[in-house]
């Protein structure tokens, strides 16, 4: 379960900014903190979903693109030794004499029954620090590991045989634990459980952006084609019940009968130069009907030629959908809204904030200009997360609820779009630019 992620040095975030998923104290007659978006796990109180909103070039898909980032280096690291220098080449870089401070990434979540909070540092593309904390229910925080650039202390007991960790660590020899590797992966690679398991858990965090989603429409037709029935199915049922008109998809060899039917001689011939024996293509299959209204027969189409890009939008995303509410897992969507209509954005809110369809309580953070969510989706005031640059291009974090002065039946849509909560763009000049510009030209 994600509790928490702090950021900081990285792209428009300067100074570490937090962004938190757990849920504000509960109050009574508080009607402005619907209880039904909260779950608690552990004496902790967490929130099902969240919304970032944001002018553009606020800094909002940063945010997406920092978690992706830690995700990456906790999977990749080892493998990948330009991992940490390319971070280090994100950086914040507007303001001189930054370069001595490190990127920072600290990431707080629960796992087994116990909180733990892991992070490390990058520096001129090495990692110069790396800690992880945990504790129990009514523990005080423990120290797991920490390595920094003196030394590494382990704790024996989560890391049995760490004396080898060390050796490897120092030695310089090591393909596992060096200065541009994360110790968590390496420890994992090198066999040992616990940290495999928990690095299982911090990369099973879903990413996707929703204005870029072909890896998630990669994903979605590898559930149709290698599957199981339970989840061919319940993507094919989910996009039939978003009144898409689509009665079913299936994933055919192209035949030279299809190529024919559906494809231009330019691209046949394009196929049949690259070679077409193993082709597959998905086809989304619609009812036909006759002049009394009965359905007759179904049609198969390319589902590429024939459908539009909402519902491409919708069977990549909603794949993953699935997958997290399957499993409980956390999906974070950049560009929720784009290329959906606001019934759909607001019918996948709701599937997360309710326990009828969200019964293993996965969490949904969303990335959105959609303003009509403040008003229609029944969110609380810590459930909304705004997004400021200043002058200077820097970003900053701020939860609705810690604004002052904010009422409970406030309509948060309307004083939003009024910049009572800053996070809108100001747009006055642009009467300016244009009135300029026209005026010079003659027009």
């Amino acid at each position: 379960m994600f509790i928490e992620f702090q950021v900081g040095n990285f792209r428009s975030f300067r100074d570490i900014q937090k962004f938190t998923l757990q849920a504000a104290p509960k109050r009574a007659n508080d009607g402005g903190l619907e209880e039904g978006n909260v779950f608690e796990v552990d004496g902790i109180r967490l929130l099902k979903t969240k919304a970032i909103y944001g002018s553009n070039a606020s800094g909002k898909s940063n945010l997406s693109k920092a978690i992706s980032a830690f995700a990456l280096m906790v999977s990749y690291s080892v493998s990948r030794e330009d991992l940490p220098k390319i971070i280090w080449n994100d950086r914040f870089q507007l303001l001189s004499e930054w370069d001595t401070e490190p990127v920072f990434f600290q990431y707080s979540f629960l796992f087994e029954r116990r909180t733990f909070r892991y992070g490390f540092q990058i520096l001129a593309g090495s990692v110069t620090y790396e800690w992880l904390y945990g504790k129990g229910e009514g523990e005080n925080e423990a120290l797991y590991f920490m390595r920094n650039p003196e030394q590494l202390k382990i704790e024996e007991k989560y890391f049995p045989g760490s004396g080898i960790y060390m050796d490897l660590a120092f030695s310089g020899n090591g393909e596992l634990f060096r200065s541009d590797s994360l110790f968590l992966t390496g420890a994992a690679l090198n066999g040992n459980k616990f940290a495999a398991s928990l690095r299982n858990m911090i990369t099973s965090l879903i990413s996707v952006d929703g204005a870029n989603d072909q890896p998630a429409t990669i994903s979605a037709m590898r559930d149709l084609d290698t599957g199981t029935e339970e989840e061919k199915n319940a993507l094919k049922q989910l996009i039939k019940a978003a009144d898409t008109g689509i009665e079913d998809l299936r994933i055919l060899k192209m035949s030279e009968s299809l190529f024919e039917k559906h494809f231009t001689k330019d691209v046949r011939r394009k196929v049949n130069d690259n070679g077409k024996e193993d082709m597959q293509a998905l086809f989304s299959f619609h009812p036909k009907y006759d002049e009394d209204g009965n359905m007759v027969e179904q049609i198969q189409v390319p589902f590429g030629k024939w459908e539009s890009e909402g519902t491409a939008k919708l069977l990549a995303v909603g794949a993953l959908v699935l997958k997290s509410l399957r499993f409980g897992r956390t999906l974070l969507i950049d560009e929720f809204d784009a290329r959906f209509h606001p019934n759909l954005t607001l019918k996948i809110v709701q599937l997360y904030n309710s326990q009828k369809t969200n019964p293993l309580n996965a969490q949904l953070v969303f990335i959105t200009h959609d303003s009509g969510l403040l008003r229609r989706a029944d969110l609380r005031r810590d459930q909304i997360c705004l997004v400021n640059k200043d002058r200077y291009g820097i970003s900053t974090l701020k939860t609705l609820i810690e604004y002052k002065g904010v009422r409970k039946d406030a309509s948060y849509e309307k004083e939003y779009l009024n910049g009572s909560y800053d996070a809108v763009p100001y747009l006055n000049e642009m009467d300016w630019v244009v009135t300029k510009n026209t005026s010079e030209n003659g027009l």
